[in-house]
């Protein structure tokens, strides 16, 4: 039988499965386990949740290094910023002990109980976590993956099949909140993202069908990807009240401001990206110059990258006024940088929510499909009216969900170099506003491989210093499977294995 288990705190479970060897079940079963049977459905949902943005966070906090917002100031040059054999341990451990274990008991009580509202949930959450851990590593245990002792060596299974199910399970959902509740259960304040909310929750399905519809455009070609996405987009999110987002508070710590404490005590491992800032910090002849004098830096800079500093007795000086007081670090040198993420800020105060889908994204989305549909490429300038509409949304919606003040917002946008009409607008010049929207994102390492890393798409990007010289000088693309599976499932690991540089499915 599968267990769950409690323990402190005000999200309080987790299934204690992993489909993989006799040895793990028998240490993995705490004392203190509850027979699955005795926990109701509306308990198990708020630790789906949880443990579904926890791994969010985990695969974030390492990918926004791969991303080059961030970079790491810990002078090993064997990590994930210098592109050396990275696993991601406690992402697969997250997701496949607790957060896939969880949807599944869900969704079994669920459908015991005919509770349509609570099952479209659990698809959605099944559908974002094992679309996330496909498109990090390629093939991976899904169909045989929560067999428990029935299958102890799950097999994998191939991604296009995964790709699949996964816009099957959203479009289960969607039909699922189409129509009323099967069931009196209904889910109400356990649903930490929507409240229960059921056209919340079509809305969420469809922008995240969206998003896996863009990552098959190398698959299915820019017109077809771009029709997809846009009759998806349709029905997606509206607004920024639309973000598919855990709030936290000052008893349930954002992890951001968890990962930054350390600052007080000069304890740094994270520091931001110089690539992330020249994006933003618009000096003449940098990366995306500024045309008027009035605009010297993107207003979103100062709000995002934290340039005073912290010691013991707390944090002392002030934001620099100009963008030549914004200095970060390159990725893969491990040196020291005063630019942090910062613990006062929009993405990492202590209750800031973390964010896993935005409505900004989905205007760039939509930005980059219309771009596509009139015959866009890396090297054209110029689209059509709708693309170069939802570019300046997307734009807007960030802005304002980051709190920039609409005079600040207002003279950015009509920078000549921002507000440059439909027929001058490159491809760049999305992905970039994207890059900026999608801080600590692992989604635009997603990005990256679709285009290639190409400069034409994501200007000024180059590849980390000191890369590990088994890749050679080739970019990463995938992640390699846990050490965990080498051991416990390695029959499978080892007829599975692909090298960090060798594309995943949707990426040849």
């Amino acid at each position: 039988m599968k267990n769950i288990f409690k323990f402190i705190g005000a999200l309080s479970l987790a299934i204690s499965i992993y489909s993989c060897s006799d040895s793990y079940f028998d240490v993995n079963t705490p004392s203190n386990a509850v027979p699955e049977d005795k926990i109701a459905m509306k308990d198990v949902l708020s630790p789906c949740i949880q443990y579904t943005m926890n791994a969010q966070f985990n695969a974030a906090s390492n990918i926004a290094l791969v991303d080059q917002h961030i970079t790491t100031i810990v002078n090993d040059r064997q990590g994930i910023d210098n592109q050396y054999l990275s696993t991601l341990d406690g992402y697969w451990r997250i997701v496949y002990t607790q957060a896939l274990p969880n949807i599944q008991v869900l969704e079994e009580k669920a459908v015991a109980s005919n509770s349509s509202y609570y099952l479209g949930i659990a698809k959605v959450l099944k559908a974002i976590n094992i679309g996330t851990t496909t498109d990090l590593y390629g093939d991976i245990p899904y169909s045989e993956s929560l067999s428990g002792t029935a299958v102890l060596y799950p097999k994998y299974d191939s991604q296009q099949a995964i790709y699949t199910d996964i816009i099957k399970l959203l479009d289960e959902s969607i039909a699922l909140f189409s129509v009323p509740n099967t069931s009196a259960l209904a889910p109400g304040g356990e649903d930490l993202i929507y409240g229960g909310k059921a056209a919340n929750w079509v809305k969420a399905a469809y922008s995240f069908k969206a998003r896996f519809q863009l990552h098959l455009s190398k698959i299915n070609g820019p017109t077809a990807t771009a029709n997809a996405v846009l009759a998806s987009l349709s029905k997606g999110f509206t607004s920024n009240a639309d973000d598919f987002q855990l709030k936290y508070n000052s008893v349930n710590i954002n992890p951001w401001y968890s990962s930054q404490v350390g600052l007080f005590t000069g304890n740094v491992f994270y520091a931001i990206s110089n690539h992330f800032i020249s994006y933003m910090n618009g000096s003449v002849g940098g990366v995306f110059p500024f045309t008027a004098p009035a605009v010297t830096m993107d207003p979103r800079l100062p709000m995002l990258v934290d340039m005073r500093t912290y010691n013991s007795s707390g944090v002392t000086g002030t934001q620099p006024l100009l963008p030549a007081g914004y200095v970060g670090t390159t990725n893969g040198t491990g040196t020291g940088s005063s630019a942090k993420i910062g613990t006062q800020f929009f993405y990492s105060k202590i209750d800031a929510p973390l964010i896993f889908l935005s409505y900004a994204e989905t205007k760039f989305m939509e930005a980059e499909a219309q771009f596509l549909l009139a015959g866009g490429t890396p090297t054209t300038v110029g689209s059509n009216a709708a693309a170069y509409a939802a570019y300046l949304a997307g734009i807007g919606a960030n802005m304002d969900k980051i709190g920039v003040l609409a005079a600040d917002k207002n003279a950015y946008v009509a920078d000549a170099s921002i507000s440059k009409g439909a027929a001058a607008l490159e491809l760049k010049d999305i992905m970039r506003q994207k890059f900026i929207a999608l801080f600590l994102n692992p989604e635009t390492f997603t990005d990256y491989r679709r285009y290639d890393f190409s400069t034409n798409a994501f200007k000024n990007l180059t590849i980390p210093v000191n890369t590990d010289p088994i890749n050679g000088g080739k970019w990463m693309r995938r992640l390699v499977y846990s050490t965990n599976e080498r051991s416990a499932n390695a029959a499978n690991y080892s007829a599975n294995f692909k090298p960090m540089v060798t594309p995943v499915w949707w990426d040849k």
